[in-house]
């Protein structure tokens, strides 16, 4: 009986070591939340855009928005995966693939400083659920926008770098 136990415990070890080695190497899917039968399509293909670095001498409700973002992360992983070959990314305006040297080219024009992004442009379906009273949102794509400066030195507008599609 022991024996049994033990062989048991051993595999149930084996398997969730695999299952976590699996999903740190990417090989897992991500799990993505069913919606509600009861959702409703309320807004398809919307776009929303954050300044994520805003002018601190500017509007202080923008700098408040923002001020929890943590989205180093997310750039970087982008990033990486774009130059490891596992994630195509597309041009902004004509929606063609880039290659990773493409996007090394784009990184080389802002000095491969990606602190330079800052403006994230999402473009999202969003659900409503009338029975929970929730709203969900499947966001579709990331476009990345650097920072363009005036001859003053303040930001006047942002360069799309490229659209990653999320789903």
């Amino acid at each position: 009986m022991r024996k049994v136990v033990f062989f048991l415990l051993a595999i149930t070890l084996i398997t969730g070591c695999n299952e976590r080695g699996d999903q740190k190497k990417g090989t897992v899917p991500p799990v993505v939340e069913a919606l509600p039968v009861e959702a409703v399509l309320i807004a398809a293909n919307i776009v929303t855009e954050v300044v994520v670095k805003p002018d601190p001498d500017g509007d202080p409700w923008e700098v408040e928005k923002v001020s929890g973002y943590q989205g180093e992360a997310l750039v970087s992983n982008i990033f990486d995966r774009i130059y490891d070959g596992t994630l195509t990314v597309f041009d902004y305006h004509s929606g063609e693939p880039l290659s990773p040297d493409d996007v090394k080219e784009i990184e080389a024009e802002f000095s491969n400083d990606r602190t330079l992004i800052g403006k994230l442009s999402f473009t999202e379906d969003w659900y409503y659920d009338p029975v929970a009273h929730h709203l969900h949102k499947r966001t579709r794509s990331v476009t990345f926008g650097y920072e363009l400066y005036n001859n003053l030195g303040k930001v006047y507008a942002y360069r799309a770098a490229f659209r990653a599609d999320l789903n």
